[in-house]
């Protein structure tokens, strides 16, 4: 009987495991698809950073930037959502970028000033209806500028 509870038990967390994966999954696969050639010639750090959200949600992500590095933002939202903004903050939350100043625009590329973790605050507008709100991925994407040099 001890067995088959703790069969039934791994199961269970298996089946648990697998949900979350298969919910993660789909916003994975468009941070991989849809914002990822959005980097262009810029590497990709190697971290897909993908979320849900729904309109009027928001959130903030930490990123290390590296002085006089040229990195590239790409954020990029499913087509039903509207465009985010995004903000960049340094470690005292003084505001170093505002996309709501560039038309929000989805891709900014800057050298970093200084070595530092800085904010990425990414917010989807309030909705116009609250009763038909909308949801989905936003993905996150970093890019190093490729200098041609081998590390």
């Amino acid at each position: 009987m001890q067995k088959l509870s703790s069969k039934i038990s791994l199961l269970l967390l298996l089946l648990i495991a697998g949900f979350g994966l298969q919910a993660q999954s789909p916003c994975l696969a468009f941070a991989r698809n849809i914002a990822k050639p959005l980097l262009g010639d810029f590497m990709h750090d190697g971290n897909y950073n993908a979320t849900y959200l729904e309109e009027g949600e928001s959130a903030e992500l930490y990123k290390t930037f590296y002085e006089g590095q040229s990195y590239r933002l790409v954020v990029s939202v499913v087509d039903q959502l509207p465009n985010a903004r995004v903000r960049l903050l340094d470690s005292k939350r003084n505001v170093v970028f505002d996309n709501a100043n560039y038309e929000l625009a989805p891709v900014w590329d800057f050298v970093a000033e200084s070595t530092g973790t800085m904010i990425v605050q990414i917010r989807l507008p309030d909705p116009a209806d609250d009763a038909n709100i909308v949801g989905g991925c936003i993905a996150i994407l970093f890019g190093v500028e490729n200098t041609g040099r081998r590390r």
